[in-house]
């Protein structure tokens, strides 16, 4: 089913060196919340990689050992401030978010171990720590795409996600 973007806030701005400190805040905020289940705490997506425009969302991903368990913690996660998405990104994986004004700021995707869209997105962060020209091309990417549709993210999102396919296709 596609996803709704019609009331979607975002913004794409230059890399913040702060966000790593707030991946950081967050992080040992979950790590509290999932204890011993967090196999792995995860910093991904734009705000991971040194230099890259993007939105000011932490992405976070956690690994479990079974996805009933990110069930079993949505009461904590939502005294914490998170709204429970459920399977959001992918069935089997779950997805919890912080937003401000309808603008998010926070992700925290939730997978199985052995997930292969969780690899995925490990595997796109380090690509692009790696591939400083890459990095470059995609910020300049998503900040043309911005400045052409300021109020429309569906459309932003589906030239990005266009982008990113074709390079995911050839990892």
């Amino acid at each position: 089913m596609p996803k709704d973007y019609s009331n979607r806030k975002y913004s794409i701005i230059a890399y913040d060196p702060n966000w790593p400190a707030q991946y950081e805040i967050y992080a040992e905020e979950l790590k509290n919340i999932f204890g011993s289940n967090a196999l792995e705490v995860n910093h991904v997506g734009s705000t991971a990689v040194p230099e890259m425009a993007g939105k000011p969302t932490i992405d976070v991903v956690i690994f479990v050992s079974d996805i009933a368990i990110a069930d079993s913690l949505t009461g904590k996660m939502q005294t914490a401030g998170f709204i429970a998405l459920g399977e959001y990104v992918k069935p089997g994986a779950r997805l919890f978010i912080q937003e401000i004004d309808n603008a998010r700021i926070c992700n925290v995707h939730v997978f199985e171990q052995d997930d292969l869209k969780g690899a995925e997105m490990l595997k796109i962060r380090d690509y692009f720590r790696a591939h400083p020209n890459k990095v470059k091309e995609y910020s300049d990417l998503k900040l043309r795409l911005y400045t052409e549709y300021p109020t429309d993210y569906g459309s932003y999102r589906k030239h990005k996600d266009e982008w990113m396919q074709r390079l995911v296709d050839t990892l």
